[in-house]
């Protein structure tokens, strides 16, 4: 019998204590948050309790519960929640994943480059930074909320659910309560910003315009939001009386579609098929890196996108050395590696989510748009998800299906699991011991 002593396992030990400890501590917030809800008395069922908070820690607009019928400081508490969420996301995929090579570091992702620049910045520096511009947001979108004829208290609790693209509304049909096209307006624009990448803010505050047009990522954000409001306000415009109404409703269904924030104006689950499709085509591809929102992500996209290119060209040429680059930076093979193997876990994410769903009652536009759009961290879909994001209409078992894609898609798949893997190994271990 081998030497139990020599067995080796692949798992950093520093990174894997870093992921538990991140793991740990987002299940530990949504135990809280349940306790806070079972205890105001508003939410009597333990699992209902247990799919609110999930959806406010990972800024899905999903809910179980009438916000029409929330005392005001239970409504404080679920904007919290889902800011809580978006900078807990922010500071994982910016701070604490660099540190183990599972992404690009925050100056590499908007200046486009490969080196790593920041090894001298501490994560205090970093993590100060993030706090900073994410702190910034939230005021600059109450202060537009409130100039645009919000209230204080609701300017103060759509800014949090804003900046966070959470998605969390204090009104059952959203937006559309306020029936104001300023109010539209500033969310559609504030939407669009809370899926842009951090660094990039930073640099549009800054003025430094060389280095956001060296972004192609966030030059494909833009030209993703133009075309798509394009095209939904061609598919729509009949349908919805044209006009300036109809542009506004197609930019802002487009922007909490690709920034998987999940506010709405429309039920746009009732539209014709093709923006339909479209829209949640940009809930699954989702914002950019480095930013509060979820989905794929764009730079994943743009990586894969090269990957495929590069391989149909050495099917014709194979000596050929061709590289992927991003924002003009060659990517390495690692960092290709990395986004191969979270294509395929995304792909198994979602047919996980599809399986389970369908098999306990929901139909296939219903599964396939759920799954999507939970593991994106937006909320709404088709099917019987198509209204505002009620997520009563689907039996408890099936919701239990979108509070594990959620808690997926809000830590970007990896770090649940590194440790799930990490845990197996320690008990293939001690068995070998034994």
């Amino acid at each position: 019998m081998s030497d139990p002593s020599r067995v080796r396992f692949p798992w950093h030990r520093s990174a894997v204590r870093v992921l538990t400890t991140v793991v740990a501590g987002a299940a530990s917030l949504v135990v809280i948050s349940t306790v806070v809800y079972l205890a105001s008395g508003e939410i009597s069922r333990l699992d209902d309790a247990i799919f609110e908070s999930m959806a406010g820690f990972t800024t899905t607009s999903l809910t179980v519960v009438d916000p029409e019928a929330l005392p005001a400081w239970l409504l404080a508490w679920r904007a919290l929640t889902q800011w809580l969420g978006g900078l807990g996301g922010l500071a994982f995929a910016l701070v604490v994943v660099p540190a183990f090579g599972g992404q690009r570091r925050l100056s590499e992702v908007a200046e486009g480059r490969g080196r790593k620049v920041v090894l001298a910045r501490t994560w205090s520096h970093n993590t100060q930074r993030v706090v900073s511009a994410y702190v910034g947001f939230t005021v600059l979108v109450f202060a537009a909320y409130a100039a645009a004829g919000m209230g204080a208290f609701d300017a103060a609790t759509f800014s949090l659910t804003t900046a966070s693209t959470g998605g969390f509304a204090n009104y059952r049909d959203s937006f559309a309560h306020f029936d104001s096209a300023a109010i539209e307006w500033v969310g559609a624009g504030a939407m669009a910003l809370a899926g842009v990448s951090v660094a990039a803010l930073v640099w549009m505050v800054r003025g430094q315009v060389q280095a956001l047009w060296r972004s192609t990522e966030l030059k494909l954000y833009a030209c993703l939001i133009l075309g798509a409001t394009v095209l939904v306000t061609a598919w729509t415009w009949t349908d919805t009386g044209g006009g300036a109404d109809t542009i506004r409703e197609s930019l802002f269904a487009v922007t909490s579609s690709i920034s998987t924030t999940g506010f709405r104006t429309a039920d746009w689950g009732h539209w014709v098929a093709a923006p339909q499709i479209l829209l949640l085509v940009l809930i699954g591809m989702g914002s950019m890196a480095g930013s509060a929102g979820g989905g794929f992500r764009l730079l994943r996209a743009i990586e894969i996108f090269g990957i495929v290119r590069r391989e149909l060209v050495m099917q014709l040429h194979p000596r050929a050395v061709v590289p992927v680059r991003v924002s003009g930076a060659v990517a390495s093979e690692a960092s290709l590696t990395r986004v191969h193997n979270f294509q395929i876990l995304w792909v198994l994410a979602i047919a996980f989510g599809v399986f389970g769903i369908a098999s306990l009652g929901g139909d296939m536009p219903t599964a396939v748009s759920g799954s999507i759009s939970a593991l994106a961290t937006a909320g709404p879909g088709l099917g019987d998800l198509s209204g505002f994001a009620d997520a009563t209409v689907l039996a408890a078992p099936a919701r239990g299906v979108l509070i594990a894609l959620m808690f997926l898609g809000r830590l970007s798949i990896y770090p649940v699991v590194v440790v799930i893997g990490w845990g197996i190994g320690e008990i293939q271990r001690l068995r070998l011991r034994l």
